[in-house]
C-alpha cells in the first residue's frame, strides 16, 4: 500500500468512528420536581437544562385553568432558569415548557406536574 494513502485511511477511519454531538437542551432537573408533593406553595419554579437555553413558552395550569406567569422576554440564555410563582392554592399543577438551545436554535419542550398541600 502506498505510504501517501495511509494518512488518508487513518483520517477516514477517524471520521467514520466519530459520532455527532447532540445539541438539544434537555431538562435535567426541576424544582419542584416532577411528581413532588409539597406542603407549602413554592415561591419559584426552577428549570435546569443540559446546556444554555432561552425560555420561549411556559404555562402553569391548576384544575385546567392557566395561571399567569411573569416571563422576561429579554432574558439571556442560561442552563438554569428561575421563574417567580404566585401563591399557589392546594391541588395538582401542570407545567409545560419550551426552550430554544442557545448554540444551535434547536427547540425542545416538555411537561411535568407537582402537587401542593394534598
Amino acid at each position: 500500500m502506498p505510504r501517501a494513502l495511509l494518512p488518508c485511511l487513518a483520517l477516514l477511519g477517524l471520521l467514520l468512528t466519530t459520532t455527532p454531538a447532540s445539541a438539544h437542551a434537555h431538562l435535567q432537573s426541576s424544582l419542584p420536581a416532577n411528581g413532588a408533593r409539597l406542603a407549602e406553595s413554592p415561591t419559584t419554579l426552577t428549570l435546569g437544562f443540559s446546556e444554555s437555553a432561552r425560555l420561549t413558552a411556559l404555562s402553569l395550569r391548576h384544575e385546567g385553568k392557566a395561571l399567569p406567569l411573569a416571563l422576561d422576554p429579554d432574558a439571556k440564555a442560561a442552563a438554569r432558569i428561575v421563574v417567580p410563582l404566585p401563591a399557589l392554592s392546594p391541588g395538582l399543577y401542570e407545567v409545560e415548557w419550551r426552550v430554544i438551545a442557545a448554540d444551535d436554535g434547536h427547540v425542545t419542550h416538555g411537561s411535568f406536574s407537582f402537587t401542593v398541600g394534598r
